[in-house]
């Protein structure tokens, strides 16, 4: 009992001190947005307007409910709502031994934290799911119908959460029935999972009517195989020591001038790594491994096909489910013993070392930065209130909730013209506000062109260029 308030005491203050007040960036104030609605009415109305937050279900309600109830108004207090979510991943899996230092100290898990999205409650998810079916791998013969109920409940919460967490979900059930293939000839087991099959059903109607309305992740050409390589080094905790997202969008050679750190960085953790895997398979019976081996690779095998199919671009926040799998080695390879003790422990202290300086690169460098809405929003509410014409090439949901706080109703009101009005083209413009011109002006000499059309580039800051007209 110690142990565990102890480790909640430290997971509280640990998420207190990852979350930032930080501008909210584009799918943060998307989700504000929502969450702004007064009733259900309205907070379901929106969530058909475009993009894919409607195939998050849990999390808007939840994201709403947490505004609404709670008056978290702030980008801390509405950041804070992913807390609980990470207190849950540590406890969850507190039995192994060092899984809260080893989570507490993964920069994917804290990047997430500070994240108004639904991401944390995935990770939890994700963590809950193997929690469950290490709970079906102890089972014994005496105890057949051991871990059922979390399984399921594991396989629901996942569901959920999000459309592609349900790709988990599925890998998650799989996993257990090949623990436990027995299973599917009980009868015992199939009156305890018909509740929870029910709404997992359910759910799955519901995203296929949110996919008859045409409704889905935004469509990026060039998706696939690369992008789950960019969420692998980004759960794995190198991404605070490399290249910022930003540069790494406009090109992958971005990793070269950090390839000194990153090279021995990922040889250490993916060490570590495999000491704490090698030493657990080696103890546990061939068919968890498979099953293990099943959960962790189908899903992946499925987005990467889906986002080469459909141009979904996989980033690491899609494959957040899966970061137990990452981490739980990483942990075991402290306990290691034999041959490997020392080296496995050195590995894994190593690899703890350079997580947290991972993190600090996150925290502390511009280059890590998030897309600054907030004074972007401010700058261009400047320029309108000097009678300048502005285009505004970003999104409208992070403006709207910055010019709410600014002025309320009638600022909101007033910056409308922003998405209503644009000036038709460069030459009836004053400034230009550009929000990643790397991903709004793909293979465009965009910069060659303003300057052609007497543009100056006047800033540039996390997120943004803005020019003015000379």
């Amino acid at each position: 009992m110690f142990r565990i308030l102890s480790i909640s005491i430290i997971t509280i203050a640990v998420g207190l001190a990852a979350i930032s007040r930080q501008s909210f960036w584009i799918d943060e104030g998307g989700t504000m947005i929502r969450s702004m609605m007064p009733t259900l009415g309205q907070w379901w109305h929106t969530l058909h307007i475009k993009g894919s937050d409607i195939q998050t279900p849990l999390y808007m309600l939840y994201a709403w409910f947490w505004h609404q109830h709670l008056g978290a108004v702030s980008e801390y207090a509405l950041r804070l709502s992913n807390l609980p979510w990470l207190i849950l991943t540590v406890l969850v899996l507190a039995r192994v031994r060092y899984w809260p230092l080893v989570c507490l100290l993964s920069p994917f898990v804290l990047y997430f934290v500070n994240d108004f999205r639904p991401y944390s409650m995935q990770i939890a998810a994700g963590a809950c799911a193997a929690a469950a079916l290490a709970r079906v791998m102890a089972a014994t013969p005496e105890k057949r119908h051991q871990g059922i109920h979390a399984v399921c409940a594991a396989c629901v919460f996942l569901i959920l959460c999000s459309l592609t967490s349900a790709v988990w979900a599925a890998a998650v059930a799989l996993g257990a029935l090949i623990v436990k293939p027995e299973w599917l000839r009980d009868r015992g087991f199939w009156l305890r999972a018909a509740p929870w099959l029910a709404v997992a059903l359910a759910a799955g109607a519901f995203y296929g009517y949110t996919l008859m309305l045409g409704l889905r992740a935004t469509e990026i050409p060039d998706a696939g195989i690369l992008n789950v390589l960019f969420g692998v080094y980004e759960m794995m905790g190198l991404l605070g020591l490399g290249p910022g997202k930003d540069e790494l969008r406009r090109s992958v050679a971005a990793v070269i001038p950090h390839l000194w750190l990153l090279f021995p960085a990922a040889l250490c953790i993916a060490g570590a790594w495999w000491c704490g895997f090698y030493d657990w398979a080696r103890r546990t019976e061939r068919r968890f491994v498979v099953a293990a081996a099943c959960t962790v690779l189908l899903p992946l095998l499925t987005l990467a096909v889906v986002g080469m199919v459909m141009d979904f671009r996989v980033l690491g926040r899609h494959l957040s489910p899966v970061l137990p799998a990452v981490l739980l080695p990483i942990a075991h390879a402290f306990q290691v013993t034999g041959r490997m003790r020392k080296v496995s422990f050195t590995l894994a202290g190593a690899s703890c070392i350079l997580m947290l300086a991972s993190n600090l690169g996150i925290r502390l460098l511009e280059r890590h930065a998030k897309d600054d809405f907030r004074r972007a929003t401010r700058l261009a509410i400047k320029a309108l209130n000097e009678d300048k014409r502005v285009w505004w090439q970003a999104d409208m949901g992070a403006a709207c909730y910055y010019a709410y706080r600014q002025g309320g109703i009638p600022m909101l009101n007033s910056i409308q013209v922003l998405a209503s009005d644009p000036p038709s083209g460069w030459m009836f413009a004053d400034v230009v506000f550009i929000n990643r011109p790397d991903l709004r002006y793909r293979n465009t000499d965009y910069q060659a062109e303003l300057k052609r059309n007497f543009f100056r580039m006047d800033q540039k800051f996390p997120g943004f260029e803005v020019w003015v007209a000379e």
